[in-house]
């Protein structure tokens, strides 16, 4: 049962979009801003900076998707305030 907090999340998703690929950062801007078009996408590490600003809860969750895509079942956790991924479901039974 995979669980980050919130910053933690941020910070983990903000390392890897510093190592991205340039195809791959124009992804990651697209999710994070989805109704403005660019001219000259933002450096990798202007997208990490705005990433550990403090996104909301939901903004990291859809983030992890695109960046992680072998991930499933993220979503957080209001009281515990923390990101889980890699979950079963509750109610599951595996065969």
């Amino acid at each position: 049962m995979p669980a980050l907090a919130k910053q933690e999340a941020a910070e983990t998703l903000a390392q890897v979009v510093e190592r991205a690929k340039p195809s791959d950062l124009a992804e990651i801007y697209a999710e994070l801003f989805p109704e403005q078009s660019v001219s000259s996408p933002p450096t990798a590490s202007e997208i990490a900076r705005y990433v550990r600003s403090g996104l909301a809860a939901e903004e990291i969750v859809d983030l992890w998707n695109v960046v992680f895509p072998s991930d499933r079942n993220v979503w957080y956790d209001e009281e515990a305030k923390a990101i889980h991924y890699n979950e079963e479901p509750v109610g599951y039974a595996a065969e």
